[in-house]
């Protein structure tokens, strides 16, 4: 049903921008078959279209906005949890090399360390843990020889062409070869259990794995909050 300031009975306000476009196309090719007097109900009905169309198209502007300041929140939340997540994991490493130590250093007599609550068993590990912080490029050509291997990783493309029918048209493999080179690790724990030298920054010793346990004898339950401030890896 028709209005006075509108010359069709389309709810503009059900139109999307693409639609709110044609829709004042078709209105502004009508305009010169019309009336005077219905030419000005058009022309209201265009400005109306306009309006509409201009407002829908801000929206469009806020909610690319608000898509791009939430990607940027989230990008930050990620790296928050980033560098949360590296806090723990280094702590994490600390106290396992606490209780490395600890075994290490012979002060206990068997494979436990006990406390009141909890007991942490140590398992030997059945290969030694090696450490590299320094550059295989600043080696000798000696230590090169001797302790790097080079690995060698080959993967193929391969791509077919067939017919609709399944035949094959056409065939071509593109091997691809990468080659890297590696400390090997076997050869300096060897060489190290055998006193021989071996290249600088490099550490090499016995790791226990590590594997908690809640006492839970009537002597030693304690059902107090278990609390951790860090205060281990703060002392020196």
């Amino acid at each position: 049903m028709t209005t006075s300031t509108q010359i069709t009975a389309t709810n503009l306000a059900d139109l999307n921008v693409l639609k709110l476009y044609e829709h004042y196309q078709i209105l502004e090719r009508s305009m010169p078959l019309l009336t005077p007097e219905s030419q000005a109900i058009c022309k209201a009905e265009l400005e109306q279209t306009v309006a509409l169309r201009s407002d829908k198209i801000d929206r469009i502007y806020y909610a690319l906005a608000a898509h791009e300041d939430a990607i940027e929140r989230v990008k930050k939340e990620q790296d928050l949890l980033a560098a949360a997540k590296k806090h723990h994991e280094t702590n994490l490493a600390g106290l396992k090399g606490l209780l490395n130590w600890i075994r290490r250093s012979g002060v206990i007599k068997e494979n436990k360390i006990t406390g009141r609550n909890y007991e942490f068993v140590l398992v030997r590990k059945s290969v030694l843990t090696v450490t590299i912080s320094s550059d295989i490029t600043d080696w000798t050509e000696e230590e090169r020889q001797k302790f790097c291997v080079v690995q060698e990783v080959t993967t193929t493309k391969q791509t077919v062409l067939r017919s609709m029918s399944g035949e094959v048209l056409e065939e071509k493999t593109d091997p691809k070869i990468k080659t890297e080179t590696l400390p090997n690790l076997d050869e300096l724990r060897n060489a190290y259990q055998a006193g021989q030298a071996i290249p600088s920054g490099i550490k090499i010793v016995q790791d226990y794995s590590i594997r908690p346990k809640r006492l839970l004898t009537a002597k030693r339950l304690d059902t107090e909050t278990s609390e951790y401030n860090g205060e281990f890896l703060l002392q020196d």
